[in-house]
Order: structure tokens, then C-alpha cells, then sequence
């Protein structure tokens, strides 16, 4: 029986991790931003930024 939860312990985290790399893929071009803004900036400093 422990050895039985052991292997479903050990496959749930291996699917787990399966599931987790799909899902945390980089996006290819088509989700790229669709502005010129650089990636850090935010909002307020380019609106107030003079």
C-alpha cells in the first residue's frame, strides 16, 4: 500500500510539472505587446514624464 501511494505521489507531481511547463510556454510572436513602450516602463512615468 505505501509503496502504491508512493508511485501516485510521484506521478501527480510529475504530471504536475507537465502541466506547469505547457501552460508557462513563452507566447510566440502573436502575443507580443502591441505598443512601442518599452516593457518596464509604466504608465504614469511616460504620461507625466514632461
Amino acid at each position: 500500500m505505501r509503496i502504491k501511494m508512493t508511485l501516485l505521489a510521484v506521478a501527480y507531481v510529475a504530471v504536475s510539472a507537465v502541466l506547469l511547463a505547457i501552460a508557462y510556454q513563452p507566447q510566440g510572436s502573436g502575443a507580443a505587446q502591441k505598443t512601442d513602450r518599452l516593457a518596464g516602463s509604466s504608465f504614469l512615468v511616460e504620461r507625466f514624464a514632461g
